[in-house]
């Protein structure tokens, strides 16, 4: 439904989501509400109609990246039917969304998923991540490939690598740290499902290119970086596929104190 919705409403790999709205008749609000939400759909009895609230103060801005996806998100709930009849119906309560890469509630999961696939349909992501390797003179996969699906699509960072995990075109690892502290991963499907070297909330590997950052002054490198496996992993002694060269590099965003390990082989 979502990739479906992104093509009727499009500029090339922007999805146009105040059209959606607008044909919709979903009016947006955005206004500052202090640390409240970042997002919310809420349903007016009286007049019997729904209406989005962003909220600015948490760096929504109107298409800003985060803004951008916030409001994909809110559509999410509005375009699924159990959610929005849910409202509609008083059977489910107006909820506060937040940003969260570690969503538990099944209603929160499919917005975001929803909102990925508003934001990044899949064709069009997979034939623009093919693309760029020609674009850029037929330019080795790295952090710049996810960096320039998140411009093209004007989806934030995070987002785009969790989407390139699910569609993408080479097979990926990424962690995100912050104080030196695994929060999350995601994985492509064609990646080793291998046992790692670190649990979430706990401290990452010290070999690797973030555990040098954390741990030693003056080693925050952005360019690629070699490794062995066993730098994030415990591989099998008898998987050969170890033994392919393996590649780090970091991504750090000053703004939300995090750092992306993204980890491929040639």
């Amino acid at each position: 439904m979502a990739e479906y919705v992104a093509n009727e409403f499009s500029d090339k790999n922007l999805t146009l989501l105040d059209e959606i709205a607008k044909f919709e008749s979903v009016p947006i609000h955005y206004d500052n509400y202090e640390d409240a939400f970042d997002g919310m759909l809420l349903y007016d009895t009286d007049n019997k109609d729904f209406h989005i609230h962003i909220n600015i103060d948490n760096g929504n801005n109107q298409n800003s990246k985060r803004g951008r996806f916030t409001l994909a998100h809110e559509l999410g709930h509005f375009f699924l039917d159990e959610h929005r009849l849910g409202l509609k119906y008083g059977l489910l309560e107006p909820h506060a969304s937040f940003h969260n890469i570690n969503h538990k509630t099944l209603i929160e999961l499919e917005a975001d998923y929803f909102a990925s696939c508003l934001l990044m349909p899949k064709d069009k992501f997979k034939n623009f991540s093919a693309e760029y390797k020609r674009i850029t003179g037929n330019r080795k996969f790295s952090i710049d490939t996810i960096l320039g699906l998140s411009e093209s699509f004007q989806a934030s960072v995070l987002s785009t690598l969790i989407r390139f995990g699910e569609v993408g075109t080479h097979e990926v690892f990424a962690v995100v740290s912050k104080d030196n502290i695994a929060q999350w991963f995601v994985k492509s499907v064609d990646f080793p499902n291998w046992k790692f070297k670190f649990k979430i909330g706990d401290i990452i590997p010290q070999t690797s290119v973030a555990g040098e950052y954390y741990t030693m002054e003056n080693r925050k490198f952005t360019s690629i970086e070699s490794l062995s496996a066993d730098d994030w992993f415990n591989p099998p002694a008898d998987d050969n596929r170890a033994n392919r060269q393996m590649y780090e590099q970091c991504y750090y965003s000053d703004s939300y104190g995090y750092v992306i390990s993204l980890i491929w082989f040639d």
